[in-house]
């Protein structure tokens, strides 16, 4: 009973490092040469990548940011000439220029009475000498190179930030330059490498990732794994968890998308603003985060564009989606006030995608007259007023190979907070208030939504709300297959034919942006 009473709970919400380490990084006696030859890797861990930044783009003024910092912070400026005479009575403000590839720098032209001067990169390290990073950087063949980047944040539990990126290289750390670029959160109890790196495939390329074909592709890929995503299994106290929602997860989107940026600008892209892609759950975090930096200044803005993909942020009031959403958001709420702070979700999913792993042909016993592995393959194709992650039956996925359910599955993060999911249901239901929501129409910048008409409708009812003149709705379906067998959730990412259907209108959009 309750093997089954979770099972159910599954599929009712599935829609939804203090120490450095420089072991592979290359060795160099120049190692803060600038221009072509600027080894940023060996520069980036020296800043202080946990205090205040603000990035002034070429073009930008400096001025302007430093009447937006705070005493502290550090400001960060492309090559470029800037006509500006620096004033400031703030303490302990740094303004940085970081190095071109051909040697500029970034330089005042007619300083006057400047107060403040633009220190070389090379020539500021942070001050306290505390070390916030981690990278790790992964030859995934072909050009294509996987950094992973861990900036200790504070001394909260998992407050970390894990960033990564995906580009192509003309030789290690050194990108080529990409035209577009996409920053991409992931769902609940997934992270980056679940969904848009790996998703469960043995080789990773061009046909079976998504991050990888983008990035093949003129496109730099970054992305967060959500910091929930840290906690072990083993973990048996979730008490700081309990005030753990949305708001959390989007100011640390916010802030790995400041971080990515400081890194574009190091490796040659520029500071420009970003597209903000959110999957799943992730949808709250790209609308949230956009209507947030609707009340910033515009130098302290990161979002370009945002992507929602495959879920609503808002439904229609009274329909049948607005209800779901508001029962579902009542039966966490429950969990909650019994002091249960952690969803288990994704325990049941990596139970089955263990015994489908371990013994596919054995009988199962939660599912009487299936064997494990098509057990497994019935929670991912069920179809029933909540998300789907496979068109197909218990016996056949008709647009993924299954193997791939049931690598990721054991992969899957074991436990995500409850208030997040409880607020991940009170947002689209019309009868309840959360936070993150109050300037969804203020939000003006371009939208583009992606759904799998598989799914339960996925209408694009939020972007409505919005004021942005820019909206590209793309919606796959496949005629031939009844809705409910129809293209599912995870089809998007691992799909034989999703490059076609997905990536490749996504990666055009992108470079339009």
């Amino acid at each position: 009973m309750k093997t089954t009473k979770s099972i159910l709970l599954l599929l009712a919400c599935i829609g939804l490092l203090s120490a450095c380490n420089l072991e592979d990084m290359p060795s160099s006696d120049d190692s803060l040469a600038l221009g072509s030859t600027f080894n940023w890797e060996a520069v980036l861990p020296t800043l202080d990548l946990a205090s205040g930044m603000i990035l002034v783009e070429k073009g930008g003024s400096i001025q302007e940011s430093i009447d937006m910092a705070s005493p502290g912070d550090i400001i960060y400026v492309e090559p470029g000439i800037y006509h500006e005479t620096l004033q400031s009575d703030k303490k302990d403000i740094r303004i940085v220029g970081i190095p071109g590839e051909n040697n500029e720098i970034a330089v005042l032209a007619n300083p006057g009475e400047s107060i403040l001067k633009i220190q070389p990169l090379e020539k500021s390290p942070m001050k306290s000498g505390r070390c916030y990073l981690k990278m790790n950087r992964e030859d995934l063949g072909e050009g294509i190179a996987h950094y992973e980047f861990e900036v200790n944040m504070g001394t909260k539990p998992y407050d970390i930030l894990r960033i990564h990126r995906l580009v192509r290289e003309y030789r290690p750390y050194r990108p080529v330059r990409t035209k577009g670029n996409v920053f991409m959160v992931h769902g609940g109890v997934q992270d980056f490498e679940d969904i848009f790196l790996r998703y469960g495939a043995e080789n990773i390329n061009a046909e079976t990732s998504a991050s990888f074909y983008l990035s093949s592709n003129e496109i730099d890929v970054w992305g967060i794994d959500l910091a929930w995503n840290m906690v072990p299994l083993e973990t048996t106290d979730f008490e700081f968890m309990e005030d753990w929602g949305m708001e959390k997860d989007i100011q640390h989107s916010l802030r790995a998308m400041l971080i990515a940026r400081l890194i574009r600008g190091l490796t040659g892209q520029g500071f420009g603003k970003m597209n903000l892609l959110g999957f799943s759950n992730g949808v709250m975090v790209a609308y949230g985060a956009a209507g947030l930096e609707t009340q910033e200044h515009r130098i302290l803005r990161h979002i370009k564009g945002i992507i929602p993909v495959d879920n609503h942020f808002k439904t229609t009031p009274g329909s049948e989606l607005d209800q779901i959403n508001c029962a579902q958001a009542a039966a966490v709420m429950e969990q909650l006030n019994a002091g249960m702070y952690q969803a288990n979700m994704a325990l049941v999913f990596i139970q089955f995608g263990s015994l489908a792993l371990g013994a596919p042909d054995e009988a199962s016993e939660a599912f009487p007259g299936l064997t494990n592995m098509q057990a497994l393959m019935a929670i991912g194709a069920t179809h029933n007023g909540g998300f789907h992650f496979h068109g197909g039956t218990p016996f056949e996925y008709y647009y993924t190979d299954s193997m791939r359910l049931a690598r990721v599955a054991v992969e899957l993060g074991p436990y995500m907070p409850n208030k997040l999911l409880y607020e991940s249901y009170a947002c689209p239901c019309s009868s309840l208030e959360v936070a993150f929501d109050d300037l969804l129409e203020e939000i003006r910048i371009p939208v583009l939504f992606i759904t799998a008409e598989g799914e339960t409708p996925n209408e694009d009812y939020t972007s409505t709300l919005t004021k942005s003149k820019d909206i590209t709705r793309l919606n796959v379906e496949d005629p031939a297959r009844p809705k409910e067998f129809d293209i599912g959730h995870g089809d998007i990412w691992a799909a034989d034919n999703a490059a076609e259907w997905f990536w490749e209108p996504l990666r055009q959009w992108l470079l339009d942006h």
